[in-house]
Protein backbone atom coordinates (compact mmCIF):
# COMPACT_ATOMS: atom_id res chain seq x y z
CA UNK A 1 0.00 0.00 0.00
CA UNK A 2 1.16 3.34 -1.27
CA UNK A 3 1.26 5.84 2.14
CA UNK A 4 2.67 8.72 -0.42
CA UNK A 5 0.98 9.66 -3.75
CA UNK A 6 3.28 11.89 -6.15
CA UNK A 7 0.76 12.92 -9.06
CA UNK A 8 3.14 14.85 -11.43
CA UNK A 9 1.87 16.77 -14.42
CA UNK A 10 3.35 19.09 -17.60
CA UNK A 11 4.41 21.83 -14.65
CA UNK A 12 6.85 19.78 -12.90
CA UNK A 13 8.90 19.56 -15.94
CA UNK A 14 8.27 23.51 -16.98
CA UNK A 15 9.44 24.63 -13.41
CA UNK A 16 12.44 21.73 -13.68
CA UNK A 17 13.51 23.96 -17.58
CA UNK A 18 12.34 21.46 -19.61
CA UNK A 19 10.42 23.65 -22.57
CA UNK A 20 7.72 21.45 -22.50
CA UNK A 21 4.26 23.32 -22.97
CA UNK A 22 2.50 22.59 -26.31
CA UNK A 23 3.10 25.96 -27.87
CA UNK A 24 7.24 25.38 -27.40
CA UNK A 25 6.03 21.96 -29.35
CA UNK A 26 4.31 24.12 -32.09
CA UNK A 27 7.35 26.93 -32.34
CA UNK A 28 9.56 23.71 -32.77
CA UNK A 29 11.43 22.93 -36.27
CA UNK A 30 9.67 19.07 -35.72
CA UNK A 31 6.23 20.51 -35.39
CA UNK A 32 6.70 23.09 -38.34
CA UNK A 33 8.57 20.20 -40.57
CA UNK A 34 5.37 18.21 -39.84
CA UNK A 35 2.65 20.99 -40.91
CA UNK A 36 4.96 21.21 -44.10
CA UNK A 37 4.51 17.33 -44.72
CA UNK A 38 0.84 17.43 -44.27
CA UNK A 39 0.34 20.27 -46.58
CA UNK A 40 1.79 18.33 -49.10
CA UNK A 41 -0.26 15.33 -48.03
CA UNK A 42 -3.19 16.91 -48.81
CA UNK A 43 -4.98 18.66 -52.03
CA UNK A 44 -6.00 22.10 -50.81
CA UNK A 45 -9.96 20.97 -50.37
CA UNK A 46 -9.41 18.24 -47.71
CA UNK A 47 -6.55 20.21 -45.74
CA UNK A 48 -9.60 21.36 -43.97
CA UNK A 49 -9.95 18.05 -42.44
CA UNK A 50 -6.17 17.73 -41.36
CA UNK A 51 -5.85 17.32 -37.33
CA UNK A 52 -2.42 18.53 -37.78
CA UNK A 53 -3.45 21.89 -39.83
CA UNK A 54 -6.49 22.13 -37.07
CA UNK A 55 -3.85 21.96 -34.31
CA UNK A 56 -0.84 24.71 -36.24
CA UNK A 57 -4.46 27.17 -36.78
CA UNK A 58 -5.31 26.78 -32.74
CA UNK A 59 -1.17 27.16 -31.91
CA UNK A 60 -1.19 30.48 -34.42
CA UNK A 61 -4.28 31.97 -32.40
CA UNK A 62 -3.21 31.63 -28.82
CA UNK A 63 0.20 31.77 -26.68
CA UNK A 64 -1.66 29.04 -24.69
CA UNK A 65 -3.20 25.61 -25.83
CA UNK A 66 -3.55 22.29 -25.49
CA UNK A 67 -3.16 19.59 -28.00
CA UNK A 68 -5.57 16.96 -26.52
CA UNK A 69 -8.38 19.45 -26.21
CA UNK A 70 -7.91 20.60 -29.84
CA UNK A 71 -8.15 16.63 -30.70
CA UNK A 72 -11.19 16.24 -28.68
CA UNK A 73 -12.36 19.60 -30.55
CA UNK A 74 -11.99 17.38 -34.00
CA UNK A 75 -13.52 13.89 -32.93
CA UNK A 76 -16.68 16.09 -32.22
CA UNK A 77 -16.51 17.84 -35.61
CA UNK A 78 -15.60 15.03 -37.57
CA UNK A 79 -17.92 12.35 -37.34
CA UNK A 80 -18.92 11.43 -40.67
CA UNK A 81 -15.29 11.52 -43.24
CA UNK A 82 -14.57 9.71 -45.93
CA UNK A 83 -13.50 6.36 -45.65
CA UNK A 84 -10.01 7.31 -47.62
CA UNK A 85 -9.58 11.06 -45.42
CA UNK A 86 -10.06 8.43 -42.10
CA UNK A 87 -6.77 6.43 -43.05
CA UNK A 88 -4.90 9.69 -44.04
CA UNK A 89 -6.07 11.31 -40.35
CA UNK A 90 -4.36 7.95 -38.48
CA UNK A 91 -1.60 8.59 -40.27
CA UNK A 92 -1.01 11.98 -39.73
CA UNK A 93 -2.32 11.25 -35.84
CA UNK A 94 1.01 8.67 -36.01
CA UNK A 95 3.02 11.27 -37.41
CA UNK A 96 2.45 13.55 -34.51
CA UNK A 97 2.59 11.30 -31.66
CA UNK A 98 5.90 10.56 -33.07
CA UNK A 99 6.85 14.16 -33.55
CA UNK A 100 6.53 14.85 -30.14
CA UNK A 101 7.93 12.08 -28.90
CA UNK A 102 11.26 13.52 -30.76
CA UNK A 103 11.03 16.81 -29.67
CA UNK A 104 10.89 15.71 -26.47
CA UNK A 105 13.86 13.56 -27.00
CA UNK A 106 15.98 16.57 -28.25
CA UNK A 107 14.92 18.58 -25.60
CA UNK A 108 16.05 16.50 -23.05
CA UNK A 109 19.11 15.06 -24.29
CA UNK A 110 22.09 16.45 -21.92
CA UNK A 111 19.47 18.09 -19.99
CA UNK A 112 20.34 18.68 -16.51
CA UNK A 113 17.51 20.17 -13.66
CA UNK A 114 17.96 23.60 -12.46
CA UNK A 115 18.51 22.65 -8.39
CA UNK A 116 17.39 26.10 -7.48
CA UNK A 117 13.61 25.24 -8.45
CA UNK A 118 11.05 23.21 -5.80
CA UNK A 119 10.64 20.02 -8.41
CA UNK A 120 13.91 19.67 -8.46
CA UNK A 121 14.30 20.42 -4.44
CA UNK A 122 10.99 18.34 -3.79
CA UNK A 123 12.14 15.50 -5.89
CA UNK A 124 15.37 15.36 -4.00
CA UNK A 125 14.07 16.08 -0.14
CA UNK A 126 11.27 13.29 -1.13
CA UNK A 127 13.87 10.61 -1.10
CA UNK A 128 14.30 11.17 2.59
CA UNK A 129 10.90 10.51 3.04
CA UNK A 130 10.18 7.09 5.14
CA UNK A 131 6.67 6.41 3.72
CA UNK A 132 6.29 4.28 1.00
CA UNK A 133 5.48 6.27 -2.33
CA UNK A 134 3.84 6.10 -5.68
CA UNK A 135 4.96 8.29 -8.51
CA UNK A 136 2.05 8.96 -10.73
CA UNK A 137 3.65 10.56 -14.12
CA UNK A 138 1.43 12.18 -16.80
CA UNK A 139 4.16 13.33 -18.24
CA UNK A 140 6.66 11.06 -21.05
CA UNK A 141 9.83 12.33 -19.49
CA UNK A 142 11.49 10.64 -15.95
CA UNK A 143 12.94 13.29 -13.44
CA UNK A 144 15.58 10.59 -12.22
CA UNK A 145 17.00 11.17 -15.49
CA UNK A 146 18.10 15.05 -14.76
CA UNK A 147 18.04 15.04 -10.81
CA UNK A 148 20.88 13.13 -8.96
CA UNK A 149 19.42 11.61 -5.84
CA UNK A 150 21.81 10.32 -3.16
CA UNK A 151 19.81 7.07 -3.30
CA UNK A 152 19.80 4.35 -5.84
CA UNK A 153 16.68 4.34 -7.91
CA UNK A 154 14.85 1.73 -7.18
CA UNK A 155 14.99 3.17 -3.22
CA UNK A 156 13.25 5.45 -1.90
CA UNK A 157 14.62 5.51 1.50
CA UNK A 158 14.15 1.71 1.84
CA UNK A 159 10.30 1.61 1.95
CA UNK A 160 8.07 -0.16 -1.22
CA UNK A 161 8.54 2.46 -4.17
CA UNK A 162 6.09 2.55 -7.46
CA UNK A 163 6.79 4.19 -10.34
CA UNK A 164 3.34 4.57 -13.07
CA UNK A 165 3.42 6.55 -16.34
CA UNK A 166 0.12 6.68 -17.48
CA UNK A 167 0.16 7.63 -20.81
CA UNK A 168 3.85 5.78 -21.65
CA UNK A 169 7.05 7.75 -21.55
CA UNK A 170 10.26 7.87 -24.19
CA UNK A 171 11.86 5.37 -21.79
CA UNK A 172 9.87 3.00 -23.66
CA UNK A 173 9.52 4.95 -27.14
CA UNK A 174 5.55 4.27 -26.67
CA UNK A 175 3.43 7.80 -25.85
CA UNK A 176 -0.36 8.20 -25.08
CA UNK A 177 -1.91 11.50 -27.00
CA UNK A 178 -5.63 11.80 -27.48
CA UNK A 179 -8.60 12.31 -25.97
CA UNK A 180 -11.05 10.46 -23.63
CA UNK A 181 -15.20 10.81 -23.68
CA UNK A 182 -16.65 13.51 -21.73
CA UNK A 183 -20.02 12.98 -19.93
CA UNK A 184 -23.28 12.56 -22.41
CA UNK A 185 -20.67 12.39 -25.56
CA UNK A 186 -21.27 9.52 -28.51
CA UNK A 187 -18.25 7.36 -29.56
CA UNK A 188 -16.89 8.49 -32.77
CA UNK A 189 -15.99 4.97 -33.96
CA UNK A 190 -14.37 6.04 -37.24
CA UNK A 191 -11.33 7.78 -35.17
CA UNK A 192 -11.57 6.04 -31.90
CA UNK A 193 -7.92 5.09 -32.67
CA UNK A 194 -7.68 8.55 -30.91
CA UNK A 195 -9.24 8.02 -27.56
CA UNK A 196 -6.95 7.31 -25.15
CA UNK A 197 -8.61 4.06 -23.59
CA UNK A 198 -7.68 2.35 -26.86
CA UNK A 199 -3.93 3.48 -26.60
CA UNK A 200 -3.69 2.01 -22.85
CA UNK A 201 -2.07 -1.23 -22.93
CA UNK A 202 -2.04 -2.60 -19.13
CA UNK A 203 -3.81 -1.65 -15.62
CA UNK A 204 -2.31 1.10 -13.36
CA UNK A 205 -4.26 1.08 -10.15
CA UNK A 206 -3.75 4.53 -10.09
CA UNK A 207 -7.84 5.32 -8.16
CA UNK A 208 -6.29 2.70 -5.38
CA UNK A 209 -2.81 4.47 -4.98
CA UNK A 210 -4.27 7.78 -4.54
CA UNK A 211 -7.26 6.33 -2.66
CA UNK A 212 -5.08 4.15 0.17
CA UNK A 213 -2.09 7.26 0.69
CA UNK A 214 -2.19 9.73 3.98
CA UNK A 215 -0.16 12.46 1.75
CA UNK A 216 -1.89 13.52 -2.06
CA UNK A 217 0.45 15.93 -3.44
CA UNK A 218 -0.03 16.85 -7.33
CA UNK A 219 2.48 19.41 -8.95
CA UNK A 220 2.08 20.66 -12.14
CA UNK A 221 -1.01 19.15 -12.91
CA UNK A 222 -4.39 20.68 -13.60
CA UNK A 223 -6.91 18.50 -12.42
CA UNK A 224 -8.39 19.17 -15.93
CA UNK A 225 -11.27 17.15 -17.30
CA UNK A 226 -9.50 15.36 -19.61
CA UNK A 227 -7.58 13.38 -16.47
CA UNK A 228 -10.66 13.62 -14.29
CA UNK A 229 -11.39 9.74 -14.72
CA UNK A 230 -7.96 9.03 -12.84
CA UNK A 231 -9.04 11.02 -10.08
CA UNK A 232 -12.84 11.12 -9.86
CA UNK A 233 -13.20 8.48 -7.11
CA UNK A 234 -10.53 10.02 -4.75
CA UNK A 235 -12.25 13.41 -4.68
CA UNK A 236 -15.45 11.85 -4.16
CA UNK A 237 -14.54 10.15 -1.18
CA UNK A 238 -12.48 12.52 -0.12
CA UNK A 239 -15.01 15.39 -0.17
CA UNK A 240 -17.74 13.24 1.66
CA UNK A 241 -15.64 11.38 4.54
CA UNK A 242 -16.01 12.42 7.84
CA UNK A 243 -12.89 10.79 8.97
CA UNK A 244 -10.57 13.37 8.05
CA UNK A 245 -7.55 11.49 7.35
CA UNK A 246 -5.88 12.58 4.27
CA UNK A 247 -3.53 15.36 3.51
CA UNK A 248 -3.88 17.40 -0.17
CA UNK A 249 -1.41 19.86 -1.63
CA UNK A 250 -1.00 21.08 -4.84
CA UNK A 251 1.42 22.31 -5.71
CA UNK A 252 0.87 24.98 -8.84
CA UNK A 253 2.36 28.33 -10.42
CA UNK A 254 0.22 31.23 -9.05
CA UNK A 255 -3.07 31.88 -7.89
CA UNK A 256 -4.89 31.99 -11.22
CA UNK A 257 -3.95 28.20 -11.77
CA UNK A 258 -5.41 27.70 -8.13
CA UNK A 259 -8.56 29.09 -9.25
CA UNK A 260 -8.69 27.06 -12.76
CA UNK A 261 -7.63 23.96 -10.44
CA UNK A 262 -10.64 24.72 -8.20
CA UNK A 263 -12.70 25.02 -11.31
CA UNK A 264 -12.04 22.52 -12.68
CA UNK A 265 -12.64 19.98 -9.87
CA UNK A 266 -15.92 21.98 -9.44
CA UNK A 267 -16.92 21.25 -12.74
CA UNK A 268 -17.01 17.62 -12.38
CA UNK A 269 -19.31 17.30 -9.77
CA UNK A 270 -16.97 17.71 -6.49
CA UNK A 271 -17.84 20.59 -3.80
CA UNK A 272 -14.62 22.72 -3.22
CA UNK A 273 -15.81 23.80 0.56
CA UNK A 274 -16.07 19.94 1.37
CA UNK A 275 -12.66 19.53 0.46
CA UNK A 276 -11.40 21.53 2.61
CA UNK A 277 -14.00 20.66 5.51
CA UNK A 278 -13.30 16.63 4.86
CA UNK A 279 -9.50 16.50 4.31
CA UNK A 280 -7.58 16.85 7.25
CA UNK A 281 -5.07 19.80 5.05
CA UNK A 282 -6.21 21.26 1.76
CA UNK A 283 -3.20 23.27 0.72
CA UNK A 284 -2.20 25.17 -2.20
CA UNK A 285 1.67 26.09 -3.23
CA UNK A 286 2.65 28.71 -5.22
CA UNK A 287 6.30 28.16 -7.25
CA UNK A 288 5.58 31.64 -8.80
CA UNK A 289 5.44 33.08 -4.96
CA UNK A 290 8.18 30.72 -3.52
CA UNK A 291 10.64 31.90 -6.37
CA UNK A 292 9.58 36.10 -5.14
CA UNK A 293 10.77 35.43 -1.72
CA UNK A 294 7.28 35.65 -0.26
CA UNK A 295 7.60 34.59 3.50
CA UNK A 296 3.92 33.32 3.93
CA UNK A 297 4.86 30.84 0.76
CA UNK A 298 7.96 29.49 1.95
CA UNK A 299 6.45 28.96 5.22
CA UNK A 300 3.79 26.75 3.67
CA UNK A 301 6.59 24.99 1.92
CA UNK A 302 8.81 24.70 4.64
CA UNK A 303 5.66 23.15 6.55
CA UNK A 304 4.99 20.69 4.03
CA UNK A 305 8.63 19.35 3.57
CA UNK A 306 8.70 19.15 7.46
CA UNK A 307 5.86 17.52 7.40
CA UNK A 308 6.61 14.81 4.91
CA UNK A 309 10.42 13.99 6.11
CA UNK A 310 10.26 15.11 9.99
CA UNK A 311 6.80 14.40 11.08
CA UNK A 312 6.82 11.22 9.82
CA UNK A 313 10.22 9.92 10.47
CA UNK A 314 9.16 10.84 14.23
CA UNK A 315 6.09 9.09 13.71
CA UNK A 316 7.93 5.70 12.53
CA UNK A 317 10.23 5.45 15.81
CA UNK A 318 7.28 6.66 18.67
Amino acid sequence: MAELALIIGNGFDIDMGIPSKYSDFADSPEFHDLTRRMNDMYRQEERVNSLVLQIQKAALKSNWFDIEEEIHKYVIEHDHLEEEMVRLVRAEFEELKKTLANYLKRITTNFTADNSKLSTNLYYRLSECPLTATEIYFNYTYPRQYIKLPLQPEIFNGGQHWVTFVHGSLLDNDIVLGCDLQEGEQVNRQLSFMYKYNQLKKANHIARSILEAKEIVFFGHSVNEMDFCYFKEFFKVASTSPNPMRHLTIITYDDESERNIKDNIRNQGISVSDLYSNLWTFEFIHTSKLYDKDQQENKKAADFRNRLINDYKRDRHL
